[in-house]
């Protein structure tokens, strides 16, 4: 390679370098903002959780539509996938993607909602029902976002289109650990709400049991599809960095060969144009 394609290789590295770092700079900074929402939100989910189960446990012949066993036969099966929406995450998205197809190869899905563009047109493409029409941010989780997913799932479940939905995010247990998980989100089972519930007596629900129980479970349930917005997002950043470390760690080792094989070169160069000025010195004293 001669001296300029070198130079030219040189600079390029040199830049995808500052992109990474810079990449690296900024989701090193956002993971904070993530934490924070996380830890935020959390104790408005457990006391609503808990709510649930105070009234599960106080009326327990109470039923509710959101409740009711569904059987795992039907056909009217409904998928909620969260991903990333850009890229320089490593393999965060094929993670997400591999076991979106494993679940949809076992488990044949009717309806299909993914956020991320990525994730979304992959599925599209290998023809599976996505609605290419929803197509909502995840960066950074808002609660409006959780609010419209919850109100567009149940509608579905209480109108009979679908009859099961379950999720696939990434659950966050430390920063070398991430799992994609596969989790059942509707309808939900009694098993889940096992907070032990406040001793106070003449206890009473109005209008009724089963409107509070709705009431609080959709609450529940927006507030649960917020926690796995943020761990998705948490994940993202924390693969992200993880990315562009390695990324920015590679682009120096490759400077440094570069840069030792430019100077070779340039050191050859030097040597020969030496060479060729003292043979021609030589060649002219032999003349005289």
């Amino acid at each position: 390679m001669n001296s300029p394609a070198l130079i030219h290789r040189i600079n390029s590295v040199k830049q995808t370098v500052q992109i990474s770092n810079a990449q690296k700079l900024i989701a090193t900074s956002q993971i904070g903002k993530a934490r924070r929402l996380f830890a935020q939100s959390k104790p408005y989910h457990d006391r609503i959780a808990g709510a649930v189960a105070e009234v599960l446990r106080r009326c327990p012949e109470v039923t509710s539509r959101y409740v009711e066993h569904r059987s795992e036969a039907s056909e009217r099966r409904g998928l909620l996938v969260l991903s990333a929406n850009r890229g320089l995450a490593g393999g965060f998205d094929n993670n997400i993607i591999h076991l979106a197809e494993k679940t949809l190869e076992e488990r044949p899905a009717a309806y299909v909602i993914v956020l991320g563009h990525h994730c979304r047109s992959h599925l599209a493409n290998k023809g599976h029902p996505v609605d290419m029409e929803y197509d909502q941010p995840l960066e950074p989780p808002a609660m409006f976002t959780a609010r419209e997913l919850a109100e567009k799932m149940s509608a579905m479940l209480l109108q009979g289109k679908i009859d099961l939905f379950d999720i696939i995010y990434t659950n966050y247990v430390s920063a070398v650990r991430m799992e994609p998980v596969v989790e059942r989100l509707l309808p939900l089972s009694r098993d889940i709400f096992n907070a032990p519930g406040e001793n106070r007596d003449n206890f009473s629900f109005e209008p009724s049991p089963e409107v509070v129980l709705e009431s609080m479970i959709l609450k529940y349930l927006k507030g649960y599809l917020y926690g796995c917005l943020t761990d998705t997002w948490i994940c993202e950043l924390t693969s992200r960095v993880t990315a562009m470390d390695s990324a920015v760690r590679n682009g120096n080792d490759m400077l440094a060969s570069l840069s030792l094989i430019y100077n070779r070169t340039r050191q050859a160069a030097i040597t020969q144009e030496i060479t060729e000025i003292v043979a021609g010195a030589a060649a002219l004293g032999g003349d005289d």
